[in-house]
């Protein structure tokens, strides 16, 4: 990556971010108890500003996705599953038994919008997912800042994003998946996939495939405790405050 494009799309939005994180609690106080020394709000200033660029470069995801997906003609479609021959180019290497194609990419014309859709909230849903982390990040940073982390809406926050996380981690493979099989179907099943014609496979696209990863739930898990923690956080401050 040139040093222009690393300056312009992450450092300087990190820089402006940070800012703008003091510049929203400036006003403010932390009550006593709650000060955060010069370098911590630094840092909890500049993890606020990723939560916000992250946020942002979500929904720049969001659009850009969607002009490239329902905006082009042809359609190109990645990842699709095929039953590839040998490579040609690997014949003879030593020790190689065998070789072949996983997946393959199609340019299609005239692609309907149930496809399209589908094709789109692969991306979108994880855009959204990254949306949801960077607000409740971002939020977070600014009740660290004002010395009052334990807010009521905090907790919903948090667990909004987990529940992000399912979505976007999970629905987007299976949105995906979908998405190519309807391709597959649109171009028709019995002229573009491979399969076995009595002589062995033979080379072509595949239906349908799908490897979900369920990493996403356990990063759910782990967010869904953050915000019990938080939840039980803001009954002791305001039990707190209530003997005082």
């Amino acid at each position: 990556m040139p040093t222009e494009v690393l300056l312009v799309t992450v450092v300087l939005p990190i820089a402006v971010g940070t800012a703008l994180v003091l510049v929203i609690v400036a006003r403010r106080r932390p009550p006593r108890g709650g000060n955060l020394t010069p370098l911590e709000s630094w840092i909890v200033s500049l993890v606020g500003a990723g939560g916000m660029l992250a946020a942002a470069l979500g929904t720049l995801s969001l659009v850009t996705n969607a002009v490239v997906v329902f905006g082009s003609e042809p359609s190109i479609v990645n990842d699709i599953g095929y039953y590839g021959s040998p490579i040609d180019r690997l014949d003879g290497v030593e020790h190689l038994v065998n070789s072949g194609y996983q997946t393959a990419w199609v340019e299609v014309s005239g692609l309907p919008l149930g496809p399209r859709w589908l094709l789109y909230l692969e991306t979108a849903l994880p855009a959204l997912t990254s949306i949801a982390i960077g607000v409740a990040v971002a939020w977070l940073s600014i009740m660290l800042l004002r010395g009052r982390p334990f807010t009521r809406a905090l907790p919903h926050v948090i667990g909004a994003a987990a529940v992000a996380v399912v979505i976007g981690g999970l629905g987007g493979q299976v949105a995906g998946a979908f998405g190519r099989t309807a391709t597959v179907e649109y171009l028709g099943v019995r002229e573009v996939t491979g399969g076995d014609d009595g002589n062995g496979p033979y080379p072509g696209l595949s239906l349908f495939t799908m490897n979900l990863d369920f990493a996403p739930i356990g990063w759910a898990l782990g967010l869904a405790l953050v915000a019990a923690a938080f939840q039980i956080g803001v009954r002791m401050q305001k039990d707190t405050e209530t003997l005082v």
